[in-house]
């Protein structure tokens, strides 16, 4: 037995021709709050990077919209183009993300993905969360979740735990991003 699919659009595709891809978010912005937060990354499919990204690990440092603002631009849906950009540099502004929120993976398996350094680093500062870098497991409800890169809170105030989401009294680091 057959069945007829409708056509997919240009945005469920994420390029004329290319081939069907899940329809991109029709959100992203300023982060809501953690009840109406997805619980899942969000995906963008391009033709040879894939761009993961989770809005309640988003600290809005904006390290990706000064970057490379042809792939991401919150004025936008979807917000982010993959193919709007060089995968390289998409994949090194990335790992330049030090909430953790973006992640990539390269859609030719030949190609190295995102890797987490070791040894793990993990920066601290007066009025700021614990910036982890690295190889690191996070372990969230009994699961070991690989990372390599994380906020995680140390204020105790956040609803998004272990990660930091800027509700509490240390965010001096706005005044001064990484």
């Amino acid at each position: 037995m057959t069945t007829s699919q409708p056509a997919k659009s240009q945005s469920e595709t994420g390029s004329a021709g290319g081939a069907p891809r899940p329809a991109a978010p029709a959100t992203a912005g300023p982060a809501p709050s953690p009840a109406s937060r997805p619980a899942h990354p969000k995906e963008y499919y391009g033709d040879d990077i894939t761009v993961t990204f989770d809005l309640a690990r988003c600290l809005h440092v904006g390290v990706c919209l000064r970057s490379v603002p042809a792939v991401f631009d919150l004025k936008r849906r979807p917000w982010v183009l993959p193919d709007a950009g060089d995968p390289d540099q998409i994949a090194q502004t990335i790992r330049r993300c030090p909430s953790g929120a973006l992640h990539y993976e390269y859609t030719d398996p030949v190609r190295q993905s995102e890797q987490g350094h070791v040894p793990v680093t993990v920066r601290t500062a007066d009025g700021e969360p614990l910036w982890v870098e690295g190889a690191v497991a996070i372990t969230d409800n009994g699961i070991d979740v690989p990372e390599t890169r994380a906020a995680l809170c140390r204020c105790g105030s956040t609803a998004n735990s272990p990660f930091c989401d800027a509700s509490g009294p240390c965010t001096s680091w706005r005044h001064h991003p990484h």
